[in-house]
């Protein structure tokens, strides 16, 4: 049973391999960026703090900025 749960735990993939996915796929990145920014104005226009909070998603907007210019 534990080698089992060794190498089940082997196939996830954390949020740094999905951001080294994007990365590498700008067509897909920017497909999540149009969705998350229709998605999350609300949230963004009145709880700045909350999406300030989150970490990846931090990181994924840097990326995409870098991607785009």
């Amino acid at each position: 049973m534990e080698d089992f749960y060794i190498n089940e735990r082997k196939k996830l993939k954390t949020e740094r391999d999905i951001l080294s996915f994007m990365k590498q796929n700008r067509d897909i990145a920017f497909a999540f960026k149009n969705k998350f920014d229709k998605d999350y104005v609300h949230i963004k226009q009145h709880r700045p703090d909350i999406v300030a909070s989150w970490k990846y998603y931090q990181e994924f907007e840097k990326m995409c900025e870098e991607l785009d210019g």
